[in-house]
């Protein structure tokens, strides 16, 4: 998995998932290509978290400061920041895949989000999220810690609302009935 090889110790993390069942083609492109723009939810919780509510695709985390890292096509993108506040309101998004993998100061906090797309069998899919936090040093760690527990919660709900939009409209894009078991 990409995320493993661009954040692979973190201290603080969240997973969540979806399951499609039906024979539906192109999932993938259509995972990228979901559009949030139509989520009163989404847009509220970004705008309470401070950030752009500009957010329509998964493509658009780079207007919140992230940089698309690395794709696996069909399989996993990866985005990633850096910033050394701990509420997020300062981040890198000038630097390189390569550079994101060698910071490791104590000044620095390195954050990921994954898309991944997982074939169980031919009409059984799996859409899972997975955010990693990793902070440089025991101050920012600290810090990190007391804003995680406020912003968790909204978090999980942003990841399992997009999850929830994901699944709703690739299974309305569908030309054919889909057939669940």
């Amino acid at each position: 998995m990409l995320i493993d090889k661009y954040l692979p110790a973190y201290q603080f993390n969240e997973f969540h998932s979806v399951e499609l069942n039906g024979f539906v083609d192109d999932i993938y492109q259509k995972m990228l290509q979901c559009d949030f723009s139509n989520s009163s939810l989404i847009k509220l919780l970004f705008r309470i978290r401070g950030m752009s509510k500009e957010v329509y695709s998964i493509e658009h985390l780079t207007k919140m400061g992230f940089i698309k890292l690395d794709e696996e096509p069909g399989k996993e993108i990866l985005f990633g920041m850096v910033t050394d506040n701990p509420m997020f309101n300062t981040c890198r998004s000038n630097v390189s895949s390569k550079e994101f993998m060698q910071k490791d100061d104590d000044g620095i906090i390195k954050a990921v989000i994954n898309f991944k797309l997982h074939d169980k069998s031919n009409s059984q899919h799996i859409i899972s999220t997975e955010t990693r936090v990793w902070c440089g040093g025991k101050q920012l760690k600290s810090q990190f810690k007391k804003y995680w527990f406020f912003v968790k919660p909204f978090s999980q709900l942003i990841r399992r609302s997009m999850l929830k939009q994901m699944k709703q409209q690739i299974l309305n894009s569908t030309t054919e009935p889909v057939c669940t078991p």
